[in-house]
């Protein structure tokens, strides 16, 4: 194991020990944002490589799990803060402020990954660019593809949290009109 891919895996499990005493629901919320990342990067792949990390590492193709969970955290942390210090605020302006500490995470997750080789664009991608780069190696693009692409996964992940806390609370309901004791 190399430290990369040991420093993003000990970074997920203290985030989530730290964020579990605020809130009982992180472990669900983390897979749900996995699984949203995951998808995003399957569907995505062709935009980037993934490369130098652990052979376990790799799902398919360039999807890499470690990848996946480093950007999970990522945003699971930025989504944890903002609830946490914006609790009066309305879903729609947390949704709004959830990029805030993505975009700067995101932005330090990448100026790491791209100067150590990690992440490399597809070279149809970089002509694209304009050329500009900022941390380094990271393109100034990604001022705009971070908060794009974490949008989806940020949409996903809400999506299917408020359906499961939905659910929880009419099944709670069904069994106090039956006259259960939940």
């Amino acid at each position: 194991m190399t430290l990369y891919e040991l420093t993003v895996i000990v970074i997920a499990v203290i985030a989530l020990l730290i964020l579990r005493k605020f809130d009982k629901k992180i472990l669900r919320n983390f897979v749900i944002v996995f699984i949203g990342i995951l998808l995003l990067q399957y569907f995505t792949q062709a935009l980037w490589l993934t490369v130098g990390l652990a052979k376990w590492s790799y799902l398919y193709q360039g999807v890499n799990w470690i990848i996946t969970l480093g950007r999970t955290t990522m945003v699971i942390v930025s989504m944890a803060i903002i609830d946490f210090f914006f609790p009066k605020f309305s879903e729609r302006a947390r949704f709004r402020l959830y990029f805030i500490p993505i975009l700067i995470t995101g932005l330090i997750g990448e100026a790491i990954s791209s100067s150590r080789g990690t992440i490399q664009y597809h070279p149809k991608l970089l002509e694209s660019f304009s050329g500009i780069t900022i941390f380094g190696s990271v393109p100034i693009e990604a001022i705009y593809y971070i908060p794009v692409f974490m949008l989806l996964a940020i949409s996903f992940a809400r999506y299917w949290q408020i359906i499961l806390d939905n659910n929880q609370k009419t099944k709670k309901n069904d069994v106090r009109k039956k006259g259960g004791s939940k």
